[in-house]
């Protein structure tokens, strides 16, 4: 009896033991990933504001989130980190093609790379850029309504350590 639940500690600790405390230590992964909203119109001022959850569909934002622990609904073996997560809702009074246009130019500035679209309607639009780690970045702008929006901007990395899967 003593044996077994000396190899369940035993266990436990080398599960543990290759994990991090963090699925972002220091911020690293967020830090590369933040500079893709100032491609956004309004970013730096009131028009896009930071917040630390979203608000009523007409309300802009922007989100910037650390990994956090999840799992796939408590499910065994999916425990993992989250995606370190950038996210915004932006309204244009331009047309679709002059903001995908404006964005995907300040996004090249930075080092992302024009992924092709995948919807016929025009609706999404896809980047990537490698990280300093090696790891893959993706920003994806997706129009969820009319003319004017509103837009969302997802930009999300995968953690440095053991990323939540089986979802």
């Amino acid at each position: 009896m003593v044996l077994g639940a000396v190899a369940v500690a035993v266990g436990v600790g080398v599960g543990w033991s290759t994990r991090t405390t963090s699925g972002d230590p220091g911020g690293r992964i967020l830090a590369q990933i933040v500079p893709a909203a100032s491609a956004l119109p309004g970013y730096g001022t009131s028009a896009l504001p930071l917040r630390s959850s979203t608000l009523a569909p007409t309300e802009p934002y922007l989100i910037e989130s650390e990994p956090h622990q999840t799992s796939c609904d408590g499910r065994p073996g999916t425990a993992g980190w989250s995606s370190v997560v950038v996210q915004a809702r932006v309204f244009s009074a331009g047309t679709r093609a002059a903001l995908v246009n404006e964005v995907g130019a300040r996004l090249r500035a930075l080092g992302w790379t024009r992924l092709p679209d995948v919807r016929s309607t025009d609706t999404e639009h896809m980047w990537k850029k490698t990280l300093t780690s090696g790891a893959t970045a993706h920003a994806v702008l997706t129009s969820a309504g009319g003319r004017n929006g509103p837009w969302t901007f997802v930009v999300t990395a995968p953690p440095i350590s053991h990323a939540a899967s089986g979802c």
